[in-house]
């Protein structure tokens, strides 16, 4: 099972509201707008620069992040 990682995230007051503001006009929770989001600029950096192998995935450090299995 892949584990989720948490990640704290901070904004300015502006942009928290507005993206709260979007994700409620969407009917999405403000944690999966967020995520929508992060794919897709996944998605458009795959596009322009190829797709990220697993190997580029390797050297990733994630000890930052604390683990949450959900």
């Amino acid at each position: 099972m892949k584990k989720n990682k948490i990640l704290r995230l901070r904004l300015n007051e502006d942009i928290a509201k507005k993206l709260a503001f979007v994700a409620h006009s969407e009917g999405v929770s403000l944690q999966n707008l967020i995520v929508l989001m992060a794919r897709q600029k996944i998605q458009y950096f795959e596009r322009v620069k190829g797709n990220i192998k697993q190997n580029d995935l390797v050297g990733v450090d994630l000890a930052e992040f604390e683990s949450d299995e959900e």
